[in-house]
């Protein structure tokens, strides 16, 4: 699998063109909007390594998501207003539930390459971010692109997964004249981790994650389908 640095610059690079398109597309409509599109990307493109155990990296990501955590709870306080000790004091304890509490629930209750590197978590973020998105008083196609950047920024993390499971073997120096599948087979390999990224979430050992995934997924899809209603409309 790649590693967190070379998640970050494939994050990059799609948030970048996930921006530039949202852009070209008429769906945002300025340039700092474009913005939060790619920084919306890159954040989506970590967000499957929570469950990891290695250290570093996870606290990174924890300690990010944790200021954004604090930054939406001020957003939302702002909107609907609240006392000042309210406003002082729950962005601080979003702050540290993530970064001290919610890190250990993960460590502890959650595998590696487990449902969080599945094809469902990753309709399940599209679709969760497409409902916060909604609560918010943006245009109805940025809100659409900021669900968008999240879900592609977590699609590219489960990408890059896949593509770092496949192995480039020696190539045979026989001139002997071969099928397409046998050239193929002999100039390229797999790794054990392929197929584990982008998967229908059910390679696991149980089997109730996924059964998890599903039905919270069909519940996002329930509650979004007047935003999906509207966005086709507009789009149609």
């Amino acid at each position: 699998m790649a590693d967190f640095r070379t998640h970050l610059t494939f994050g990059s690079l799609t948030g970048f063109a996930i921006a530039i398109s949202t852009y070209l597309a008429d769906w945002v409509h300025n340039i700092y909007m474009a913005i939060i599109i790619y920084f919306a990307t890159v954040i989506g493109s970590f967000l499957p390594d929570m469950d990891s155990d290695s250290g570093h990296p996870v606290k990174i990501i924890f300690e990010f998501y944790a200021y954004i955590s604090a930054a939406l709870t001020i957003y939302y306080l702002h909107d609907n207003g609240g006392g000042i000790y309210l406003k002082i004091f729950l962005p601080i304890a979003s702050f540290f539930f993530v970064r001290l509490i919610l890190i250990k629930l993960f460590n502890k209750y959650t595998s590696h390459r487990g449902i969080f590197h599945s094809v469902p978590a990753f309709l399940i973020v599209f679709f969760l971010s497409l409902l916060v998105a909604w609560s918010t008083d943006l245009p109805l196609m940025e809100k659409f692109s900021i669900a968008l950047a999240v879900a592609m920024g977590y699609f590219s993390h489960l990408l890059l997964d896949e593509i770092y499971s496949v192995k480039l073997l020696n190539p045979s120096k026989s001139k002997k004249k071969r099928t397409f599948r046998e050239i193929i087979k002999r100039h390229i390999g797999f790794k054990r981790s392929f197929g584990t990224a982008l998967d229908l979430g059910f390679n696991q050992k149980s089997k109730y994650p996924a059964i998890i995934a599903y039905i919270v997924l069909g519940c996002l899809i329930i509650a979004d389908i007047p935003i999906i209603t509207a966005i086709f409309k507009y789009m149609f």
